[in-house]
């Protein structure tokens, strides 16, 4: 026996039907199309939204100090402040 999906929300499977009588395609390869292109819009919005958290990095980077240049996030820290939180000197 084959590999088998078993929908069993009437509303998914009338849908499904409907859309592949509408496009001249099986059922099978109406619901692949659609997971596809559900998966193509996930990894677009994916990229789109690391594309934007790099746009916010490098403006980030535009205005750190030179100095910290190279450094880690550790050692700015403990630059900064002192074991107790407080403000280094």
């Amino acid at each position: 026996m084959g590999v088998q999906l078993n929908i069993k929300d009437p509303e998914t499977v009338r849908l499904a039907r409907e859309l592949a009588g509408q496009t001249r395609r099986t059922v099978t390869e109406t619901v692949r199309a659609a997971l596809e292109k559900m998966a193509e819009e996930r990894e677009a919005e994916i990229q789109r939204r690391m594309a934007d958290m790099k746009a916010v990095l490098a403006d980030i980077r535009q205005h750190l100090p030179p100095e910290w240049e190279g450094r880690t996030s550790k050692e700015i820290m403990d630059e900064i402040y002192n074991e107790d939180g407080s403000f280094a000197s």
